[in-house]
C-alpha cells in the first residue's frame, strides 16, 4: 500500500487536540535491533504518524511499533516530513484498539 503524508491524514484518527501529557508514546525498533521511544501524533487503523526528530527515520524503512497495550505491530515508513514520519502498519487495527487509543 502507498501512502503520502496527505492521504495520511484522512480518515479515523486521534487528533492534536490532546495536550503533550495526555498524548502516547510509542516504541519504534528498526530492523539493526535499535529502539527509541517517540511521540504518537496521530493513530488511524492503517498507520501512525509520530514526532522523529530524535530518530532518523528515512521512508521505506521497516519498522515495529509498539503501542500501548499491544505487541510490536510490523510497519515501514511512508512518508517523513517536517520531524514527523508516517507509518503504515501490515494489518489494521480494530476498532476497539482505535477507541482504546483516542480515548
Amino acid at each position: 500500500m502507498s501512502m503520502t503524508a496527505d492521504t495520511f491524514r484522512r480518515g479515523n484518527r486521534m487528533t492534536s487536540t490532546r495536550s503533550a501529557a495526555e498524548r502516547h508514546t510509542v516504541k519504534c525498533r528498526l530492523k539493526s535491533g535499535s529502539t527509541v521511544d517517540l511521540d504518537l501524533l496521530d493513530v488511524s487503523a492503517g498507520g501512525a504518524m509520530v514526532d522523529c526528530k530524535r530518530w532518523g527515520m528515512e521512508a521505506g524503512d521497516r519498522v515495529l511499533v509498539k503501542l500501548p497495550g499491544l505487541a510490536f505491530q510490523p510497519g515501514a515508513v511512508v512518508w517523513v516530513e517536517d520531524e514527523h514520519a508516517g507509518i503504515a502498519f501490515e494489518q489494521p487495527l480494530h476498532e476497539a484498539v482505535l477507541v482504546h487509543l483516542q480515548g
